[in-house]
């Protein structure tokens, strides 16, 4: 039963993290992350939570929603893509709260990474953003509020939740 459990955790986070790179790289180069990357997510939190106990699954879904509701509400608000909301609350299934900080601040400081790119001279090397989430005009201001491809962000702090995973479960 061991072998059984081991193999299917480890299959489950391989294809989490898989699942994640695809979507950072998606949401680099086109600002779009497929609806398939968080239901893969999912659907491997769900293969994986048949091998842990249920504190497990009822942490990882309790967290999920809670973030699929502020991830929703940032993006009613203008300040998140549906995307990125998707991806935030299907990588927080594997965070749960007992990892939902640690998930937070690598995710938080990723993402000010990012935004230290996109702010600088080196934001020519990016990719442009689709025509229809670029901000019109082209001062300081403007760029400020230029898209951001925050899927790179929650896909750091999800892998970093993976290796977690892996460090406790290996």
């Amino acid at each position: 039963m061991i072998h059984i459990r081991a193999l299917a955790t480890g299959s489950a986070v391989a294809a989490s993290a898989i699942a994640l790179a695809l979507a950072a790289v998606g949401d680099l180069r086109a600002y779009r992350i497929p609806n398939l990357i968080p239901a893969v997510l999912a659907a491997s939190f769900a293969l994986a939570a048949c091998f842990m106990p249920r504190s497990f699954l009822l942490g990882g879904l309790a967290t999920g929603a809670g973030l699929l509701a502020v991830g929703g509400l940032l993006f009613a608000l203008g300040v998140m893509g549906g995307g990125d909301a998707k991806l935030l609350a299907a990588t927080a299934l594997w965070a749960g709260p007992t990892l939902l900080s640690a998930f937070a601040l690598v995710t938080s400081l990723a993402g000010m990474a990012l935004a230290v790119v996109m702010l600088s001279p080196l934001r020519r090397l990016m990719p442009a953003p689709p025509q229809r989430l670029s901000a019109p005009g082209g001062g300081p201001r403007e760029w400020a509020r230029q898209p951001m491809p925050y899927g790179v962000a929650i896909a750091a702090g999800g892998l970093w939740v993976l290796g977690r995973h892996l460090a406790i479960t290996g």
